[in-house]
């Protein structure tokens, strides 16, 4: 029993005749018939009933049909995998990101992805920047997509910039920071700020806070949000917070350290090689970063 004889018998039984059939997928009408009657010897049955040119199917073609299609998508699956492997294509990727990145073009390019690389298996995790190094670095995942560590040394980690993301100190327009013309650290000590959580050997704790007053929360999207509560500052990628920046609900601060550039890349194993689907990654995200 071939694969191509039970995609026939479907395309066959779908069309209701061998000469539809035969004109859908570009093959004889005698390929058709030869090859779904060699099917039914081999399996001693007969699954389509011939009357003058239209096809019906019989009891046991009508049981059968259902497995038969299972046969001939776990086919092509099998197919499609092998197909990327050669072609350098991971067989499956357990993915890391932060969330400086907005989640709407994060959800358009797992759709691209899952276009792309239909036979794939990807895990994708999301968790705060600073953890991201370590999780690579224990195996727990195969790569991570994060903005990169500023001060952390690596050691069996290898960091590869794909771009720039711009780190802006803001909050709400009603807020006391908003109003001042110049805006220095001890002001910033005043006040509440958002800062960046994560966890360590040494706990859960603050990432570098500006000010002693504050309340750390592990997603640069719950700093954003925590801003336009209007309780507090923060520390935002701009492309999380420039929607708010034009409509005038959010203000940058007037302080000199208010505006930074942090490199966002990718973390991976030091010797590891990158496969096809890691490779259409880095490059659909350094074009976005170029763009934005």
């Amino acid at each position: 029993m071939k694969v191509s004889q039970i995609e026939i018998f479907l395309a066959i039984s779908e069309s209701g005749s061998i000469a539809e059939a035969a004109r859908r997928i570009g093959k004889s009408r005698t390929t058709l018939s030869s090859a779904l009657t060699a099917l039914e010897d081999e399996l001693g049955v007969e699954l389509l009933t011939r009357t003058g040119n239209q096809v019906s199917l019989t009891n046991i073609g009508e049981v059968i049909k259902n497995d038969c299609e299972r046969l001939a998508m776990i086919a092509n699956d099998i197919t499609g995998r092998c197909h990327q492997h050669l072609q350098g294509v991971e067989a499956s990727l357990r993915i890391a990101r932060d969330d400086a990145l907005p989640e709407a073009y994060w959800r358009q390019l797992i759709h691209e992805m899952s276009r792309q690389f239909p036979s794939i298996s990807v895990s994708v995790y999301m968790a705060p920047p600073p953890e991201l190094n370590d999780m690579v670095e224990q195996g727990v995942v195969d790569i991570a997509y994060c903005l990169l560590p500023q001060s952390q040394q690596l050691t069996s980690s290898h960091q590869v910039k794909l771009g720039e993301i711009r780190m802006m100190t803001v909050a709400s327009k009603g807020h006391p920071l908003t109003t001042l013309s110049q805006v220095v650290k001890a002001d910033l000590s005043r006040y509440t700020e958002f800062a960046l959580a994560t966890i360590d050997e040494t706990g859960l704790h603050a990432v570098t806070p500006v000010s002693g007053n504050y309340i750390a929360l592990p997603f640069y999207e719950h700093l954003r949000n925590a801003v336009l509560d209007g309780t507090g500052f923060a520390s935002v990628p701009s492309v999380l917070i420039n929607p708010y920046l034009r409509d005038g609900s959010v203000k940058v601060l007037k302080y000199d350290q208010a505006m930074t550039s942090q490199a966002y890349g990718m973390i991976q194993t030091r010797y590891s090689q990158l496969g096809r689907l890691s490779q259409w990654l880095a490059q659909q995200i350094a074009a976005y970063l170029s763009e934005s």
